[in-house]
């Protein structure tokens, strides 16, 4: 009786086989499907349950910057051909600077200042502000990899590039 009912909910597919000869007996594949009003349940109760679920999930560990708000003291400078978002105390990497580690530098390229309550923006940069900070360490990059290729003239060509780097931490910023 059980082997009837499995024939009965089961599904039969046919596939052709390899081509052996001129009446070759197509293959047969018994694949079980379950009833469609089985399948809808399933699905309603999956739906049921994460709309349940939705509203008692509480938001993560780590918000973002903007849910947090903007730090009071901050500068956009422009280091190595790149404007950088800088807060005192923090480290920060960009191209290479050609200065030793362990030395200060003091960046005077300051393009927007927020201290306290006060934001100023310059044209292009603020007079008098300037953003002190000393070197960590110099490094290097991830390596990336160049690959040339001409197809069917016989041309590859790979290369490597590891581009130096170095790390500051920000100590003044006025």
């Amino acid at each position: 009786m059980q082997l009837a009912q499995q024939r009965a909910s089961a599904a039969v597919c046919r596939r052709p086989q390899a081509f052996a000869g001129a009446n070759v007996p197509l293959a047969r594949s018994v694949r079980p499907v379950a009833p469609a009003r089985q399948q809808q349940q399933q699905r309603s109760f999956v739906c049921q349950a994460a709309a349940v679920e939705a509203p008692t999930a509480k938001p993560s560990g780590n918000p973002s910057l903007l849910s947090v708000g903007a730090p009071d003291t901050y500068a956009i400078v422009e280091v190595g051909g790149h404007q950088m978002f800088v807060e005192p105390g923090k480290w920060y990497t960009c191209n290479r600077l050609q200065v030793e580690p362990g030395s200060k530098i003091k960046f005077g390229r300051v393009l927007a200042l927020k201290q306290g309550g006060t934001f100023s923006v310059g044209k292009p940069y603020l007079e008098g502000a300037s953003v002190e900070a000393e070197v960590l360490e110099e490094l290097k990059a991830p390596k990336v990899i160049v690959y040339k290729m001409r197809p069917k003239k016989h041309y590859r060509r790979k290369n490597g590039h590891r581009q130096p780097l170095s790390k500051f931490m920000v100590t003044r910023v006025g």
